[in-house]
């Protein structure tokens, strides 16, 4: 039993070894190496991927440009509501928010520097309640590259076991915009507010959105690389020349060598159209270029699949009005769960933290957002027309209409105007309380 034991962890070190660690089971080949793909992923791998390869930005950005497509309604005390606007206007908060989610999606997490009037240093932790929201001044949002953990929380007994208890925010780390700044310093976790989707755990540390497709990612820059490439060798006309009489070569090897020179010539200078070629055939090298389609969509379905974005919408494509409003809808429904979950978690640590520091007062609120799948004017006429038109085809045949006139005016999403804007006063004002006339002389029950 121990011989076999042994023999089998020797045989998984080997798989190991041999595959490259991708996942193990395949013990002739290194996927890895075979393939191009990087054994591992850092910050600035994916950081270029996403600055650099259009798909890649739209992995990134489109749930975020969706997402934040309006903005959430937060309702609370009237002091609160109104202390959150100025600064919601003040600070461009929703603006940075929007910033913040698209740093976490490009690495593990992104952190929003939350920078206060307190007359303390960044290293050191707030202390007591600051004085209202204008003591914030500015909420910058920072990619992974360009705030490091310098030290985490390793006491299990402690609240905040597996925190991080220092940052180090580096101004020219990958992700600035600013060439020209090279500061650092330390910043202490009191002054930031972390965001990291798929950080299920508790802590700082989720998963970049770019990391399960990030070796079809390769393979699409490949494809277009390779196919662009392509092309322009095939342009850029190479061409052979084949000696007629080769057993001339060695008695006129003088000649063949300024026509050598005379040819470098004329690739340089394109306003040339002939040249003399003693004794020579020419030839132009093409290349039969293989249609990539196939193999372009295989990597596009997988880069669809790992983000849950389909490829119709992930790159603009439209392979039919069904199938695009099929797609649309299913990528809608994931955007209004991302809302309600990630999002307003997001902004809840926001709130809850301007509430400890003193930057919001203390209130219960709630975070809203708007249903992107909501039917749209045109789609809610559209039933009305079609709710009709039953109506319609049912009394025509001696049947009792199965909708009623106000079942119909529901789906055409109408609401009637009321004369005056407070009900209690109209109400008493009305000589019939018990029925309210609308603008079309229909009455509304009550």
């Amino acid at each position: 039993m121990i011989k076999l034991n042994a023999r089998d962890d020797f045989r998984t070190r080997v798989a190991q070894a041999v595959s490259g660690g991708y996942d193990y089971s395949d013990t002739l080949h290194n996927i890895y190496l075979d393939f191009g793909y990087p054994e591992s992923l850092t910050f600035s791998m994916s950081y270029n991927m996403y600055r650099r390869f259009g798909i890649a930005r739209n992995v990134v950005e489109l749930p975020v440009e969706t997402s934040w497509m309006t903005k959430p309604e937060v309702t609370g005390s009237t002091q609160f509501e109104s202390e959150l606007n100025t600064l919601v206007e003040r600070t461009k908060l929703w603006q940075r928010l929007k910033g913040l989610d698209t740093r976490q999606r490009v690495g593990r997490y992104a952190g929003l520097f939350m920078r206060v009037r307190d007359g303390l240093a960044p290293n050191e932790p707030i202390s007591g309640k600051l004085p209202g929201q204008a003591a914030l001044m500015q909420a910058i949002p920072l990619y992974e590259g360009q705030l490091t953990v310098l030290s985490t929380d390793t006491d299990p007994m402690s609240e905040a076991y597996g925190q991080p208890t220092m940052y180090q925010y580096s101004s020219g780390g990958t992700g600035n915009r600013n060439e020209s700044a090279a500061d650092s310093f330390s910043i202490h976790p009191s002054r930031m507010v972390m965001a990291a989707e798929g950080a299920d755990d508790g802590g700082i540390y989720g998963i970049s959105a770019l990391e399960a497709p990030y070796n079809s990612l390769m393979d699409l820059r490949k494809i277009i690389g390779a196919g662009g490439e392509g092309f322009y060798r095939n342009a850029s006309q190479s061409i052979v020349f084949n000696l007629k009489d080769t057993a001339s070569a060695n008695v006129n090897t003088e000649l063949l060598d300024q026509f050598n020179e005379k040819f470098d010539e004329f690739t340089q200078d394109r306003m040339r159209k002939g040249l003399w070629t003693p004794g020579l055939d020419a030839q132009v090298l093409e290349a039969i270029l293989p249609d990539p389609a196939n193999f372009f969509q295989n990597a596009l379905q997988d880069v669809a699949a790992s983000t849950k974005v389909p490829s119709t919408i992930l790159i603009g494509q439209q392979t039919g009005r069904l199938a695009s409003n099929e797609d649309s809808r299913g990528y809608l429904s994931g955007i209004n769960a991302r809302r309600a979950n990630y999002l307003t978690e997001m902004l809840s640590t926001l709130f809850d933290w301007c509430i400890e520091y003193g930057v919001l007062p203390s209130a219960e609120y709630t975070i809203k957002w708007d249903d992107l799948l909501a039917l749209s004017d045109q789609e809610k006429l559209a039933n009305a027309r079609e709710l009709s038109n039953i109506c319609r085809e049912a009394y025509q045949s001696g049947m009792v209409p199965p909708f009623s006139e106000e079942e119909i005016r529901d789906a055409g999403g109408y609401v009637p105007e009321l004369p005056h804007d407070d009900i209690d006063e109209y109400l008493k004002e009305s000589p019939n309380p018990d029925e309210i006339k609308s603008d079309d002389n229909s009455d509304v029950n009550q």
